[in-house]
């Protein structure tokens, strides 16, 4: 809606009275309040009454997107919306405020602005108005700058003085940098006068004193992806071809750290010979030169006698490196074309003899042609004709009335490029529903075509309006007001399956709305992955975001009041186990994502405290229960334990009841065999040891049942006698004088399982060996014992031997 006179834009004085906020805000069964009984609206502190109304003014009181201040972070809703100040303010005119949701709350963005008329003694810390003493209207925002992490808003405000008294169009950017401008919004763009005060107005319109509105942004480039500038596009009044009628721009940024706007168009105002650059930007045309009194403003319409309208702008192709903007036109012109209203797209590309850089192509369902002034009609191919107009548009019907498009970018195929999906609503049997088409094919072949088997994704016997459309991942959605009957008021919301071809799936259609005779506005939607260079085009959500969307809406009447809600799932269903053990199991779960992808897992442990979980796997989008299961490990045996299965939005945490498992007890140790029955003999001589030089051997058997074990110890040993501390004699058996001791001469130790012999040998040791050195011979004792249950050993065996020093013998032979 536009209305030229100053009054009718403070036509909206609030009424203050006090409602339940919870009955108001209450979610529908899909939807996760952001929080819960809460409004977006609401600071006191920063100029935000919840008690006075946000306004309910066409097309739009606000709009939302998601993104972060830190490139690579979890994107978060920002919004921006249109507020009634404080009923004590002088002539109460409505600011624009921005806030964000993060940590469960809404917090205000913004404390103050740099290069605003207002900027310098601000009556409401928070509000974004170049001037807080006029209406700031139709807000929208999105992220620009490096690494996608700069906010820029747009809106515009009527501007007194010299050379404007008109609408103007505005732009601003939140700045993080850390610097002495920390949290103020900064305006951008060139100087185009001062008006009726003394700072410099950054206007983007191409005429200051035509009547400029309902602009939007987004952030892109088709220079450097890496860092994208905000593109801006609006509709304006000329007064040529026909004096007043709207005229579709798009401007792109110069920028950041311009030095001066000379030469940019539309021209600023010298200051010492130079156009300053506000904020360090310029704002610079697009397009090939149409209208206007010179010609030289570049139009975006395919009839530039009749009025476009709410424009929508979005990035998609490779690296989102072309622009495109979307509109509707409508009332009668001068060229003998349609009467209806028609939805159009235009794509951007580089030319170098164009303004900007940049013409225009409109592409529709069956004829694409680029906006400049060639054909008899002087304004394009798509201007030639009614039948050529029509094949321009988009319109399923190209004799319908269509309006309200938006735009986002976005693939459902992980593979391809982005590319532009249109929303709108249209006139089909005397009752508006809403359609969507996306762009196929490329170059001369590229063009819309409706998905959902060409049909409305609305099905109500009433009218649905004001749609909007974003991109999860590579998941497209689209919201939209229904009337019900009855005079009420719904919010829908669902998505897009089978990328081959799309088809749509209502998740919502009970959300609570003002009624459109008091708030004709769109309920905005974007998600915390919509698709961008920075995510691989929504394949790899920055900072491990799941991905949720969420939405705005406006609600109640006296005050209007604005919500915000997110995809939430269902609990989910803690399941049974298998393969249970003595230290893993298998577990399961199940979870209805209502229609939103979410992270599931399980958490366990031996109490309700649980202190563990599985790895996370991602549900995929779904509207029905979805299995999954996990396996639990490094369980203690034979031990209770707890689990539950949980899901995860980036906005909460549902969890499932509780069960348990039992693992299994460790097996008891089998009991030790019997020790086995030792046999001693020889294989020459049963019952005698071998000895030869230095060694005895004797042969030795394990008998007894599977599993005994046969442990034995041998040893030699000899007695000493002493007289008068004089050795006198060796032996291998006990002596009954006084003064003697047992000494070990050798030892030998071996193990057998039953059914097993084994030749030991044992060696004579050094005492041994010196005490065989000083005699012929040397006799001893050898004895087998066997370890039993007691600490003592059993003597199994116990023989003499004799040992004979061989170089002895051989002595007394030779002499």
């Amino acid at each position: 809606m536009k209305m030229h006179r100053r009054a009718a834009r403070r036509r909206w004085v609030a009424v203050a009275t006090a409602i339940a906020l919870l009955a108001i805000a209450g979610s529908a069964a899909a939807f996760q309040a952001l929080p819960l009984g809460a409004q977006v609206n609401d600071d006191l502190g920063a100029g935000i009454d919840k008690t006075l109304n946000v306004s309910g003014e066409a097309p739009a009181n606000a709009d939302v997107v998601g993104g972060a201040l830190v490139a690579g972070k979890p994107a978060v809703p920002w919004a921006v919306f249109r507020q009634q100040e404080s009923n004590g303010a002088p002539s109460p005119h409505d600011q624009v405020f921005a806030r964000s949701f993060a940590g469960g709350t809404w917090t205000t963005r913004g404390t103050g602005t740099v290069g605003g008329r207002s900027s310098a003694s601000p009556t409401f810390s928070g509000s974004l108005n170049f001037d807080q003493q006029e209406d700031g209207e139709a807000p929208a925002i999105d992220f620009a700058g490096t690494g996608r992490a700069v906010p820029w808003a747009t809106w515009y405000e009527e501007t007194l003085g010299t050379g404007f008294h008109a609408n103007n169009v505005f732009a601003s950017r939140f700045d993080n940098t850390g610097d002495a401008n920390q949290g103020k919004w900064i305006f951008g763009g060139q100087s185009r006068g001062t008006g009726e005060g003394t700072v410099p107005v950054p206007s983007l319109n191409i005429h200051t004193d035509q009547f400029a509105e309902n602009p939007s942004v987004a952030g892109g480039s088709a220079v450097d992806p890496t860092k994208p500038g905000p593109w801006v596009t609006w509709q304006e009044t000329t007064p040529f071809p026909v004096n007043g009628a709207d005229q579709i721009f798009v401007s792109r940024p110069i920028g950041p750290g311009a030095a001066n706007c000379d030469g940019v168009t539309p021209r600023g105002e010298l200051v010492e010979g130079h156009v300053p650059a506000i904020g360090g930007f310029c704002f610079q045309q697009t397009g090939i030169p149409r209208v206007g009194n010179t010609g030289a403003d570049p139009s975006l319409n395919v009839d530039p006698t009749r009025n476009a309208v709410e424009p929508n702008i979005a990035f998609a192709g490779v690296q989102d490196g072309v622009p495109w903007v979307v509109w509707y036109e409508k009332d009668k012109g001068t060229l003998g074309l349609g009467e209806n209203e028609m939805v159009f797209a235009a794509k951007g590309v580089k030319d170098e003899t164009a303004d900007g850089g940049f013409h225009w192509v409109a592409v529709g369902s069956l004829l694409s042609a680029t906006l400049d002034t060639s054909s008899k009609s002087g304004f394009g191919a798509c201007a030639e004709s009614l039948a050529n107009e029509e094949h321009c548009s988009l319109n399923k019907n190209p004799g319908s009335d269509a309006e309200n498009p938006r735009v986002a970018a976005g693939t459902m195929n992980p593979a391809n490029a982005t590319t532009p999906w249109v929303t709108w609503d249209e006139q089909v049997g005397g009752v508006t529903q809403v359609f969507v088409s996306r762009l196929l094919g490329s170059g001369a072949s590229a063009h819309f075509e409706l998905v959902n088997g060409g049909a409305p994704i609305s099905i109500g016997a009433n009218d649905s309006t004001r749609p909007d459309i974003t991109f999860s991942g590579n998941t497209p959605y689209v919201s939209w007001r229904e009337d019900i009957g009855g005079g009420i008021e719904k919010g829908f919301s669902g998505h897009f399956v089978n990328p081959a071809s799309p088809t749509f799936v209502l998740d919502e259609s009970n959300v609570p709305l003002t009624a459109t005779a008091q708030a004709d506005v769109r309920e905005p939607i974007s998600s915390s992955c919509i698709a961008t260079p920075f995510n691989s085009d929504g394949a790899a959500c920055q900072g491990g975001a799941i991905g949720t969307p969420f939405l705005l809406f406006t609600n109640g009447n006296s005050p209007r009041s604005l919500f915000a809600n997110a995809y939430q799932p269902d609990a989910p269903v803690t399941g049974g186990t298998s393969a249970v053990n003595e230290s893993t199991a298998t577990v399961n779960g199940t979870v209805n994502p209502q229609g939103a992808s979410v992270k599931v897992s399980l958490q366990f442990g031996t109490t309700t405290a649980y202190g563990q979980a599985t790895a996370q796997q991602s549900s995929g989008v779904s509207n029905s229960a979805t299995p999954f299961s996990a396996e639990l490990t490094g369980l203690p045996a034979g031990t209770t334990i707890h689990y539950r299965a949980v899901a995860t939005s980036d906005f909460g945490t549902f969890v499932g009841a509780d069960q348990t498992l039992t693992t299994i007890a460790h097996a008891p140790p089998a009991p030790p065999a019997p020790p086995g029955t030792t046999a001693i003999g020889h294989a020459r001589a049963f019952g005698k040891a071998k000895v030869t030089g230095s060694t005895a051997s004797v042969r030795v058997s394990c008998e007894g049942a599977t599993g005994a074990t046969c442990r034995l110890a041998v040893k030699i040993t000899a007695t000493e006698t002493f007289r008068h501390h004089r050795l006198v004699a060796v032996t291998a058996g006990s002596s009954g004088r006084r003064s003697h001791r047992v000494v070990v001469l050798g030892t030998a130790s071996v193990s057998l399982k039953a059914g097993q012999t084994q030749t030991v040998r044992v060696a004579l040791n050094r005492t041994g060996r010196q005490l065989l050195a000083r005699r012929h011979e040397l006799k001893a004792k050898l004895i087998v014992a066997q370890a039993t249950a007691t600490a003592a050993a059993a003597t199994v065996s116990s023989q003499t031997v004799t040992f004979k020093r061989a170089g002895k013998r051989h002595a007394r032979r030779t002499h």
